[in-house]
C-alpha cells in the first residue's frame, strides 16, 4: 500500500468518524433510550444429584442443544492442606496428574482428548483441585473413563517431578519481579497472618525440597471419594453416563472428608510497603473484611462494590482514572472463601500520585458511607449485574461454576434461583447500610509497592 493511499484513507476515516459522531450526537439530542423493563425471573436448569456408595457426589444437568458435554471433578484438596514447609505441593500433585497414568502416557492423554474434540485440564487453588474437560457428546462415556484414569491411576515419576520443579522455579523467579504479585502476596500475609491463606507462593527452597514421597503422601491423604464432586453438564446419554460413572469411579477409595479451615481475621488499620527503586508506578492494594456468599448481606454488598469500584464505570474508576488521570485500570473485587470475605481495591498509579490516589479511594469509600447513591445509578448497576449473571449461566461451565459455588459455600438451592430477585430488591438504603457496616477505616489494610524514596512522605498520612 502506497504512502499516498495511506494518507488519503486516513483522511477518509477521519471524515467518516466525524460524520458518525455528528449523527450519534444529533440522534442523542432527539431520542432517549427507552426505560428498561423489570428483569424476568431467572430459571436455572434442573439438576439430578446422587451419591455413589463410596461417597462421591454426582450432579447431572441436561443443558443446551449443541452436542457437547462438559465435565468437572472437584476434589476438596488445595494449598490450605499443604504440609508445613511444603507450600504448593498440592499444586505439584495436580500438575502431575496429566503427566501420565499407569495405563496412558501424557502424550496418549492429550491425543485421546483431542480425538474426542476436546481437552483435559487440571488446576489447584486454595481449597480444591479441579479436573475439567469438554468433548463432543458422542464421547461422553469414553471421556469419563479417561478422566477417572487420570485421577485414580497417576503414574508419579521422578522425571515428571523434576520437569515441573524447574517450571515452578522459573515461574517463581518471574513472579518475584512483578509488583502486582509482590503486593498481593504481602496483602494476603498481612490480613491472614498465621493462616494457610497468608502464603500464596512457595519459596524456592520449598520447591527444591519436594520429593516424590511428598507427592505420593499428599495424594494418598487428600484424594478420595468423600471429598469429591463430579459435574456433568450438556447433551449426554443419562443412562450410559450413570453406568460409566459407577464403573469408572465406583472403586475410588472413600478417604477422609474435606476439611474446613476458616481464618479468624482480626483486622486493624495498617500500612505496609515494599521498595521498588526507580519504579515509575506504585501498586496499591487496599481492603477490609467483607461478607461472604453465605451471608445475608452478600447480595447488597455485591451491588455496593460494583458502584464503588467493581464495575468499569464505578466511582473510584471515574475519580482516579477519568477525572484525575492517576491510573489506567483500577478495580475492586470481593475475595471470598468458605465463611471468609475480603473487599479489595487495587490500582497501579503514577508514582507522584501515590498518596493522592489513596486519598481519593478513601474519599469515595467515605462518600459511599455518608451519601445515598442515586436511584438511576443504582438501577443501572443492578441491570448490569443481572445481565452478567444471566450471561455467565448460558455456558456449560457457567452452570457448573454456579453449582460448585453453591456446594462449596454450603448454600441452599434457592441461592441460585433467587439471585436475580435478591439483586433487584437491593435499595438505596441497603447500599449505604452495608457500606457503613463493612467499609470502616479502622480495619483498612494498605499495601504499596513502589519507589520508597519518592512515596514515603506521601504515605505518612496513612501510617498508624
Amino acid at each position: 500500500m502506497s504512502g499516498k493511499w495511506k494518507m488519503e484513507s486516513g483522511k477518509l476515516f477521519l471524515v467518516f468518524a466525524f460524520l458518525a459522531c455528528f449523527a450519534v450526537n444529533s440522534f442523542a439530542q432527539k431520542e432517549t433510550p427507552p426505560v428498561g423493563g423489570q428483569p424476568k425471573p431467572f430459571v436455572f436448569p434442573k439438576e439430578e444429584v446422587y451419591t455413589l456408595p463410596n461417597g462421591l457426589k454426582v450432579t447431572l444437568v441436561q443443558y443446551g442443544s449443541v452436542p457437547k458435554v462438559a465435565f468437572q471433578t472437584t476434589i476438596y484438596a488445595g494449598t490450605k492442606d499443604d504440609a508445613k514447609g511444603k507450600k504448593a505441593i498440592s499444586e505439584m500433585v495436580g500438575s502431575m496428574l496429566k503427566e501420565g497414568t499407569k495405563n496412558r502416557s501424557a502424550e496418549q492423554i492429550a491425543r485421546e482428548t483431542a480425538e474426542m474434540g476436546g481437552s483435559i485440564n487440571v488446576g489447584t487453588g486454595t481449597d480444591s483441585t479441579t479436573i475439567t474437560g469438554e468433548v463432543l457428546s458422542e464421547f461422553d462415556t469414553k471421556f469419563i473413563e479417561l478422566m477417572a484414569d487420570v485421577i485414580l491411576n497417576p503414574n508419579f515419576k521422578n522425571e515428571s517431578l523434576e520437569q515441573l520443579r524447574a517450571n515452578k522455579l522459573r515461574a517463581l523467579a518471574v513472579a518475584g519481579t512483578q509488583a502486582g504479585n509482590q503486593a498481593w502476596e504481602k496483602f494476603r500475609s498481612v490480613v491472614f497472618t498465621g493462616h494457610p491463606y497468608s502464603q500464596i507462593n512457595p519459596t524456592a527452597d520449598e520447591v527444591k525440597g519436594y520429593t516424590l514421597d511428598d507427592v505420593k503422601t499428599f495424594y494418598g491423604a487428600n484424594y478420595g471419594a468423600a471429598r469429591t464432586n463430579l459435574y456433568v453438564v450438556g447433551k449426554f446419554n443419562t443412562v450410559a453416563v450413570k453406568a460409566a460413572i459407577a464403573k469408572a469411579f465406583g472403586g475410588m477409595k472413600k478417604g477422609t472428608a474435606g476439611t474446613r479451615n476458616v481464618p479468624n481475621v482480626q483486622a486493624k488499620k495498617s500500612l505496609s510497603t515494599i521498595d521498588r527503586p526507580d519504579a515509575p508506578q506504585s501498586t496499591i492494594y487496599l481492603g477490609m473484611p467483607a461478607p461472604n456468599p453465605s451471608d445475608a448481606d452478600y447480595p447488597k454488598f455485591v451491588v455496593m462494590d460494583a458502584i464503588l469500584g467493581g464495575a468499569f464505570g464505578s466511582r473510584i474508576t471515574a475519580n482516579i482514572r477519568e477525572n484525575k488521570g492517576y491510573t489506567y485500570s483500577p478495580g475492586s473485587f470481593i475475595w471470598s472463601r468458605y465463611k471468609t470475605g475480603y473487599w479489595v481495591e487495587n490500582a497501579d498509579v503514577t508514582t507522584q500520585f501515590t498518596g493522592a490516589s489513596i486519598k481519593e479511594i478513601l474519599f469515595e469509600i467515605n462518600r459511599m458511607r455518608t451519601e445515598p447513591v442515586g436511584a438511576d445509578e443504582l438501577q443501572g448497576i443492578k441491570n448490569y449485574l443481572i445481565g452478567g449473571y444471566v450471561l455467565q449461566n448460558t455456558s456449560r461451565f457457567g452452570v457448573i461454576n454456579q453449582l460448585e459455588n453453591m456446594n462449596y459455600n454450603e448454600l441452599s438451592r434457592s441461592s441460585i434461583d433467587n439471585y436475580v430477585k435478591e439483586i433487584s430488591a437491593v435499595t438505596v438504603q441497603d447500599v449505604q447500610n452495608v457500606a457503613k457496616k463493612y467499609l470502616t477505616e479502622d480495619k483498612v489494610s494498605i499495601v504499596v509497592v513502589g519507589d520508597l524514596k519518592k512515596i514515603t512522605d506521601q504515605l505518612k498520612p496513612y501510617e498508624k
